[in-house]
């Protein structure tokens, strides 16, 4: 059982942080503006939006697609983050998930609102996000990739960077980038059907992707989906425990009763539920690799919930709920956690290497500061709306299923 009344204090923070992080132009900053991340990232401001649409809040995600609509790279493609005033502020390649959790926001708004003069406003805009997305098909791309795609000829999305900004496991093709492209590419095709005389050829390619999704992207000997298949240097197949794998269900490419969606979250429970605290790391401990220091993040185990609540496993959807209740802080929701020994292992070494740059410098003293560090956990970039957004999507899901 989870405390209804504990839930209901964190549903309505969370409405209240994620109006809080979005500006009068409608963007939504990834963090309060003192904590690390000041910036609009097109991912997490597309699931701030979900969080708004899901607390219906349509004006209030109707002025973060406005926002995030005006942006632009040039290419199709949003940016891989803005600054306040709209402006490209990226630091890293495109990231193609930011450009498809627009449109699958847009869609999503659209299908609540009913709002099809907000759509055709702008379409064309849509028309060169949907051009970006197809024109980054494996079979499409042009250069580096040729010889291996004379024997690739797969119509799978060409990942530069994606969820986990690591470039080890990027340069391929990542299921979460596909799951997420995909599911956009055919809620704008329904779209485009109320909006405009000519619909988006979308469907079609979408339906490919998907189908390549099931026949490249599932490992029988492990039984879990693929993370990557890396292309960039040299072919591999990262099989590797990853939360980002369940967007094959999150996001509808195939439902949560599949056995094949079952057996990853349960590779995912097995190897990523940090032993010590809690909830679910977003990939497992890699020497190095830990910005923050390697712990569980609310928004991931959150999403993972989702899957126990679609199942109507109602015991696990508890326990993951209850983590999370347990994890916010006077009902804030950090961007990860992590046990201080660990924090400082990641502090020494991007310290001696000379990586600590002002935002993380800023994110180690408001860590250090935080009353929980000295019991032993660091809490880092506290709140991070995203996971906000993904308790208020979560809670409504869960009271829609269990009729609390």
């Amino acid at each position: 059982m989870i405390d209804n009344q504990q839930a209901t204090s964190l549903y309505e923070k969370s409405i209240e942080i994620l109006k809080e992080v979005q500006l009068e132009n409608g963007g939504c900053l990834a963090t309060p503006k003192d904590e690390r991340y000041p910036y609009i990232y097109p991912r997490d401001h597309s699931l701030i939006i979900l969080g708004f649409l899901s607390a219906g809040l349509y004006e209030e995600a109707k002025k973060g697609l406005t926002f995030i609509l005006n942006t632009h790279t040039g290419k199709g493609a949003f940016p891989q983050r803005v600054d306040v005033h709209g402006n490209d502020a990226s630091y890293k390649p495109i990231q193609i998930d930011g450009t498809g959790l627009v449109l699958f926001a847009l869609a999503q708004y659209v299908d609540k609102t009913k709002d099809f003069d907000f759509a055709r406003n702008y379409f064309n805009r849509v028309k060169e996000a949907v051009g970006y997305i197809i024109d980054n098909s494996y079979e499409n791309i042009e250069g580096t990739y040729e010889k291996q795609k004379h024997h690739l000829k797969m119509p799978l999305i060409f990942t530069p960077n994606s969820l986990h900004e690591y470039p080890p496991t990027e340069a391929g093709l990542e299921i979460w980038a596909n799951c997420i492209c995909c599911a956009a590419l055919l809620k704008i095709y329904e779209m485009s059907k109320q909006v405009d005389d000519i619909q988006i050829k979308c469907k079609e390619y979408a339906n490919k992707v998907k189908k390549s999704i099931l026949n490249y992207m599932w490992n029988s000997r492990k039984k879990t989906f693929v993370k990557t298949i890396r292309v960039r240097e040299s072919s591999s197949v990262l099989v590797d425990p990853d939360v980002g794998k369940y967007a094959i269900a999150d996001f509808g490419i195939l439902d949560d009763e599949n056995s094949r969606v079952i057996s990853t979250v349960t590779d995912i429970e097995k190897n990523l539920w940090h032993q010590q605290l809690g909830g679910i790391c977003r990939y497992p401990k890699y020497e190095g690799r830990n910005n923050g220091g390697w712990g569980p993040w609310p928004n991931y185990t959150l999403m993972i919930c989702r899957h126990h609540i679609r199942v109507e496993n109602k015991q696990k959807a508890d326990q993951y709920l209850n983590w999370v209740l347990n994890t916010a802080y006077q009902n804030q929701l950090p961007e990860h956690t992590s046990a201080v020994s660990e924090f400082e292992e990641y502090v020494q070494d991007f310290k001696e290497s000379g990586l600590l740059r002002k935002d993380r410098k800023t994110m180690i003293e408001n860590a250090r500061n935080h009353p929980t560090y000295k019991s032993g956990i660091a809490y880092i970039s506290l709140p991070l709306a995203w996971a906000h957004a993904e308790f208020i999507r979560t809670y409504n899901q869960y009271k829609k299923q269990f009729g609390v």
